[in-house]
């Protein structure tokens, strides 16, 4: 709220501040009635002076005078410009009206004053400070607005600098951007340009189909030149390349060296390792297949089979024949020595041709328990049962030739075996531990579980298998002892293959571990 007007009124005379305040009664201003110069100058140093629009002041009175008082109070800065009008009824010559003007008064009034005078001098010196007050409020609201106006130009002169690094920094970007996209771009068309020379020279069959419906959209020169189709299948659905039967994957689906037939235009039946990846071309999904023909290669490997059963055949052939051939050679001397000399047969020479004659059975019978065709007998079994039948005569063999065995059995689950088979097996397989160490070595006998299979473990102490010896290892009539045929560890190989075991050898100087793992039926797929 605005302050109201203060007109002050000086007077050493108290009835003289009564008539002033009669005559100067409004609601437009406020009278201070003052009695000293000491209370002006008290009141304008704790009042505000810019709501005082004119001092009424006598001339004469105690103390400070009215000029005193007026030269005291234009001191002031704060107090320069209030007006200031002497009354007087004694001062009234030339000489005290011009020292008024002179310390500062703007009039000077003679009393007794006519009141109406009075009251309009005192209005118009409202009406003047009312004004002064007006212009000054809109001097300062326009200072204000003109330091509002400076301050919204230097932020907008900010803002402006800002937008021009804002953008450079977009130029400089967008530039930059640009660019990447151009490298890119040209990346892009190099990588295209590589795509369809790699699709077009590659030596695999390669085809780019349309999902979901799988239509030819591009084949290959290696596709034309193996299938014999050419550009005719494009844009149609033929399905050429299918899965072996079984096969119940979707034609869509991604799959990776996945075997499947073709038949090419000629009606020939062909192998191939197939593999798909779903790619995007220009916002559409396709399928690419690519398929690696076999059919030449798997005529090698069967080939390469053949020739490797023949040469296995040559080599049974080899050893049968060398290990018949000396007992019938030792049964055709004597025969030969008694036609010759045309003597009788002695008794003490026909228990060695028996011999020799049941040696060439011996080794024809364990050769036949090599077939695969073998019939095999398998029941339920716990392989612990069937070894703890064995110790006797494992541990009879062992103390006869100077070693020891150590038996250790854990809790094995029943699998499928046939009794007469597995203690073949056991049997050899700790023989020929035995054989390979020397006094005082230990045999280590070890069943356990592990994974999806029932474990034994035959480990001996010997002086280990040459590495170019182990694999080798189950070839018939091959052998490192001096004596026998060759076919035991042969014949431990078959059994294993007909109860579906594997046998993994592992060999060093300090002995040699066969690992035998049977599977478990439950977990048998």
């Amino acid at each position: 709220m605005e302050q109201q007007v203060k007109i002050l009124a000086v007077d050493d005379r108290y009835e003289n501040l009564l008539a002033l305040n009669s005559i100067l009664a409004s609601s437009n201003y406020d009278v201070i009635s003052l009695q000293s110069g000491e209370e002006v100058l008290r009141y304008l140093l704790k009042e505000p002076a810019d709501h005082i629009a004119v001092i009424l002041m006598d001339v004469q009175m105690p103390g400070l005078s009215g000029f005193e008082t007026a030269e005291l109070i234009k001191q002031r800065k704060a107090c320069q410009d209030i007006p200031i009008i002497f009354l007087t009824a004694l001062s009234t010559s030339i000489e005290h009206v011009l020292k008024g003007y002179h310390v500062g008064s703007i009039d000077y009034l003679f009393k007794p004053i006519h009141p109406k005078m009075l009251r309009m001098k005192v209005d118009g010196f409202v009406n003047m400070h009312l004004n002064h007050q007006k212009i000054k409020i809109q001097s300062e609201l326009l200072h204000k607005r003109t330091l509002d106006l400076e301050e919204t130009n230097r932020k907008l002169a900010e803002a402006e600098e800002k937008l021009k690094q804002q953008n450079f920094l977009l130029e400089q970007w967008v530039e930059e951007r640009t660019s990447e996209l151009v490298d890119a771009h040209e990346k892009l068309i190099r990588s295209q340009e590589h795509f369809k020379k790699m699709f077009m020279l590659s030596p695999s069959l390669m085809a780019i189909r349309r999902l979901p419906d799988l239509t030819y959209l591009e084949i290959n020169e290696s596709w034309k030149q193996y299938t014999g189709y050419g550009d005719e299948i494009i844009g149609t659905t033929l399905d050429l390349l299918r899965a072996e039967v079984g096969d119940s994957r979707n034609n869509n689906d991604v799959i990776h060296n996945c075997k499947v037939k073709y038949e090419t235009k000629s009606k020939e039946i062909r192998t191939a390792l197939l593999s798909t990846e779903i790619i995007d071309i220009e916002n559409e999904s396709c399928l690419l297949e690519v398929a690696v023909d076999i059919t030449e290669s798997l005529r090698f490997e069967s080939e390469m089979a053949r020739l490797a059963q023949l040469n296995l055949v040559g080599e049974m052939a080899a050893g049968i024949a060398h290990e018949i051939r000396n007992p019938m050679t030792t049964i055709r001397g004597f025969l030969q020595l008694f036609r010759e000399n045309d003597r009788h047969m002695q008794k003490e020479y026909i228990p060695i041709m028996l011999e020799e004659l049941d040696r060439a059975n011996e080794i024809i019978t364990e050769y036949l328990s090599l077939a695969k065709n073998k019939q095999s007998y398998q029941k339920p079994e716990n392989i612990n049962r069937i070894i703890e039948m064995l110790i006797p005569l494992i541990q009879a063999e062992a103390v006869m030739s100077g070693k020891h065995v150590h038996f250790q059995f854990k809790d094995c689950p029943v699998i499928q075996l046939d009794d007469k088979e597995m203690r073949q097996l056991i049997l050899n397989m700790c023989m020929n531990g035995l054989e390979a160490m020397s006094l005082g070595g230990k045999l280590r006998i070890e069943t356990c579980t592990e994974a999806e299979h029932v474990v034994l473990l035959i480990a001996d102490e010997g002086i280990g298998i040459n590495e170019e010896h182990l694999e080798k290892l189950g070839r018939p009539f091959f052998t490192t002892k001096d004596e026998g045929t060759g076919l035991g560890l042969a014949i431990c190989y078959s059994i294993a293959a007909r109860h579906q075991a594997s046998i993994e050898v592992q060999s060093s100087e300090k002995g040699t571990t066969f690992l035998i793992r049977f599977p478990i039926p439950a977990l048998c797929t």
